[in-house]
């Protein structure tokens, strides 16, 4: 077997039980499932030269999420420098998540709301984004935050208060 084969099995060997995680981490960043896999697919071109040192990760899966998380915050910035503006996507993931007991109208009521709560996260900056999406939906504790953001975590519960705060009132619009 070729170095390179070794090295793609490997690699695949350690990231397969990752991927779903990754993937639902970052959609929850960017919102959109394609963007989300573009942001996964990011993440592992540039992890894949680096096998030897995943092997050596203990706890590959937050170390993982930490690395989409700051592949996210790169794509802002850059973002933010060049501004694109996509067309909205109509696409809606959470769709395959109906209950079989759900009329129209709360399919109706529930795709508002879930496009209400995106249209407000998208007044949140990169950072406060990935923030509340980490604490709130994925149930990260401010001490793991903390640990990813590299912050105080004074300073996270400040920046989640405040977040919160941006989140209701848009909400409230």
């Amino acid at each position: 077997m070729s170095r390179h084969k070794t090295q793609a099995a490997r690699f695949e060997h350690l990231l397969a039980p990752h991927m779903n995680t990754l993937y639902k981490t970052a959609w929850r960043l960017v919102g959109k499932a394609d963007e989300a896999e573009d942001l996964v697919q990011q993440v592992l071109e540039k992890l894949y030269p680096r096998t030897k040192k995943l092997e050596t990760i203990e706890q590959l899966g937050p170390w993982l999420k930490k690395v989409v998380y700051r592949e996210f915050v790169d794509n802002y910035r850059k973002r933010v420098r060049r501004p694109e503006h996509y067309p909205a996507e109509n696409e809606d993931a959470l769709e395959n998540l109906r209950q079989p007991e759900d009329n129209p109208e709360t399919l109706v009521l529930r795709a508002e709301d879930r496009q209400r709560v995106m249209r407000a996260l998208d007044t949140l900056d990169g950072d406060n984004r990935a923030l509340v999406v980490m604490h709130l939906v994925e149930g990260y504790s401010v001490a793991e935050l903390a640990e990813i953001f590299q912050v105080p975590a004074e300073t996270l519960k400040t920046r989640l208060r405040r977040a919160r705060a941006r989140l209701k009132k848009n909400l409230l619009v």
